[in-house]
C-alpha cells in the first residue's frame, strides 16, 4: 500500500532527528581552547554561535551552540587577527627595531607561504613571550597522521627519510605510489622553503632559522590551516603598524595578500557537502564565512577545502573521508612501467625494427606536448576506458603491437579522435586497451590485498608507540580499500 505525503514527511522528519542525534558533539573544556576563546574575545572577535566540541567521526570540530540559518554568518574574523605575509614583514621590521637592530626590507623576498611559516616558527620559539601565545598553544602539537611529517627526517634534506626507524620504513612500504610521489614533491618544496628562508634571514639580519623539526611543524601548520582570502578588498589601507601584534590596533592586509592564518576559523573541519561563501567585508574590515545551508544546535559546522580525493586529503591534511565522492584510481605509474617494459622489448628486436623504440619515445613526447599524457584516472562507475587513457594506449599500441610506422600510427590515431571509420584495426586496439586496463587493475588488486592484510594484522601495541599513529594506519587502510574496490570493478 502506497503511503501518502504525511507519512513521507514524518519519515523525513524522523531521519533528520536521528541524523541530528548522531552528530551532537560534546563541548570541549580543554585549557588551550578556553584560553584561546577568551583571548579572541579580548581582541575583538565578534560573538559566534560556535564552540569547540568532540565528535565521534571527526574527533574535534566546531559545534553550533544555537540554530544557524541559511545565509547567516558562521564566523567573522577582524582584520587585526588575520596573519598575512605583508603584516609578517612589518612585524619583523618592528621587532628588529625594538631589539635595537634593523632588517634590510629589500632583502625580504619570501613567498606568502614562506613568510607565514617563518612567522609561526618565530612565535613558537618565543613561547610565552609571544603576543600570540594563546593562538600558538591552540595549534596541533604534531601532525603524526600526515606522511610528510613522519618522513621528513630529523635533519634538513631534499629527499624523504627512507629508513631511520621502523615507523618510517613501515610508512614508506605501505604508501600507494601516487601518494609516495606527492610526499616526495612536498619534501622537495619543504627543503627549498627551508633553504631560502634561512638564506633570507641571514641577508636581512632577522631572527635565524635553525631547528629543522620546528620548521617542518610550522610549514605544516600553514599548509593545513591557511585560508584563501579570495576576492581582495576593494579598498585596502596601508597602515604603518608595529607588526602582527594583538595589541597594536588595526592593521590592514596588503593588496598582494592571498592567503592568511585566522584564529578560530581554522578549527572548522572539512566536509565534501558543505556549502559556504567567503568574502572580505571592506567596511567592517572582517573576513566573513557564510553558510548556504542551515545547522541545528549541537551539529558540527563544516566548511569545504575543495573537491579533493583521499590521496590529496591524506597528504595535505592528514585525514580521509570514508565515502569520498571524488575517489578514483590513478594508473600513471602503471603506464610508465609499461612504457619502459615495451621499449625494452622493442630494443630487443632492434635488427627487425631498428626505429620502433625511438618512435615510441616520439609518440610519448607528442602526447605530453598535447597535454594527453598522465592524469590517467579510473572512476568507480566507469563503464568504458576514460578518453585520456584510451587515447594514449591506442596510439602506443599501434606501434608496440601492430608494428606500424610512426606516420601511419599518428594518422590512424587522428582518424579515431575525429570519429572517422578506421577499419578492422580499431577493434584490435580496443581489445588491447581493455586488456591492458584489466591487467593493471589486477596488479593493483593484488598489491592492495597484501597491504590490507599487513595493516589489518598490525600489532596494536606498535601503533602510537614507536610505530605509525593509529589514525595514519586507519587512513592508509581506507585508501587501500578504495584502490581495491575500484580495481575489482574494472577487473570484472
Amino acid at each position: 500500500m502506497r503511503k501518502g505525503r504525511t507519512a513521507r514527511r514524518r519519515r523525513q522528519r524522523t531521519a533528520r532527528i536521528e541524523s541530528h542525534s548522531l552528530t551532537v558533539g560534546r563541548p570541549c573544556t580543554d585549557l588551550a581552547w578556553t584560553t584561546l576563546r577568551s583571548w579572541c574575545k579580548e581582541q575583538g572577535l565578534p560573538k559566534t554561535k560556535l564552540t569547540l566540541a568532540y565528535f565521534p567521526d571527526t574527533f574535534r570540530g566546531m559545534m553550533a551552540t544555537r540554530d544557524i540559518s541559511q545565509g547567516e554568518d558562521v564566523v567573522r574574523v577582524p582584520e587585526r587577527l588575520l596573519i598575512t605575509a605583508s603584516k609578517v614583514k612589518q612585524a619583523m621590521l618592528a621587532r628588529a627595531a625594538v631589539d635595537g637592530g634593523s632588517i634590510q626590507s629589500n632583502c625580504w623576498d619570501l613567498s606568502e607561504h614562506q613568510s607565514l611559516t617563518y612567522w609561526v616558527y618565530v612565535e613558537a620559539e618565543l613561547q610565552e613571550h609571544s603576543e600570540w601565545y594563546s593562538y600558538i598553544c591552540s595549534l596541533p602539537r604534531d601532525f603524526a597522521s600526515i606522511p610528510l611529517f613522519v618522513l621528513s627526517g630529523s635533519s634538513p634534506s631534499g629527499t624523504v627519510d627512507t629508513g631511520s626507524s621502523g615507523c618510517v620504513q613501515w610508512v614508506i612500504a605501505h604508501l600507494p605510489h601516487p601518494l609516495r610521489q606527492r610526499v616526495t614533491e612536498q619534501q622537495h618544496r619543504l627543503f627549498g622553503d627551508w633553504s631560502h628562508t634561512r638564506a633570507s634571514s641571514v641577508v636581512s639580519r632577522s631572527r635565524p632559522v635553525t631547528n629543522w623539526r620546528l620548521y617542518v611543524w610550522s610549514w605544516l601548520v600553514v599548509s593545513t590551516r591557511c585560508i584563501h582570502l579570495g576576492r581582495r578588498p576593494s579598498s585596502t589601507r596601508h597602515v604603518h603598524s608595529t607588526g602582527v601584534s594583538s595589541s597594536s590596533g588595526a592593521h590592514s592586509i596588503g593588496s598582494q595578500d592571498n592567503i592568511t592564518l585566522a584564529p578560530m576559523l581554522d578549527l572548522l573541519n572539512h566536509n565534501e557537502h558543505a556549502s559556504i561563501s567567503t568574502l572580505f567585508d571592506s567596511d567592517r574590515r572582517e573576513f566573513v564565512i557564510k553558510t548556504n545551508r542551515p545547522f541545528k544546535a549541537g551539529q558540527e559546522v563544516f566548511i569545504s577545502y575543495g573537491p579533493h580525493d583521499n590521496l590529496f586529503l591524506l597528504a595535505e591534511y592528514g585525514f580521509v573521508l570514508e565515502h569520498n565522492p571524488y575517489q578514483h584510481l590513478e594508473l600513471d605509474h602503471a603506464a610508465e612501467l609499461w612504457v619502459a617494459a615495451a621499449k625494452a622489448r622493442m630494443q630487443g628486436l632492434r635488427r627487425v625494427a631498428p626505429a620502433r623504440a625511438a618512435d615510441f619515445d616520439a609518440l610519448v613526447d607528442m602526447l605530453k606536448q598535447r597535454g594527453l599524457w598522465g592524469d590517467f584516472a579510473l572512476l568507480p562507475g566507469d563503464t568504458e576506458p576514460p578518453y585520456r587513457l584510451q587515447s594514449a594506449l591506442r596510439l602506443l599500441f599501434a606501434v608496440e603491437q601492430q608494428g606500424v610506422t610512426l606516420k601511419r600510427a599518428i594518422a590512424q590515431w587522428e582518424r579515431w579522435r575525429r570519429g572517422e571509420p578506421e577499419g578492422a584495426e580499431s577493434n584490435v586496439l580496443d581489445t588491447a586497451t581493455s586488456s591492458w586496463i584489466r591487467a593493471a587493475c589486477q596488479g593493483l588488486l593484488s598489491v592492495s590485498a597484501r597491504m590490507l592484510d599487513d595493516i589489518g594484522t598490525m600489532n596494536h601495541n606498535d601503533l602510537d608507540n614507536g610505530g605509525p599513529s593509529a589514525f595514519l594506519a586507519h587512513c592508509m587502510h581506507t585508501v587501500w580499500l578504495e584502490i581495491s574496490a575500484i580495481a575489482a570493478h574494472h577487473c570484472a
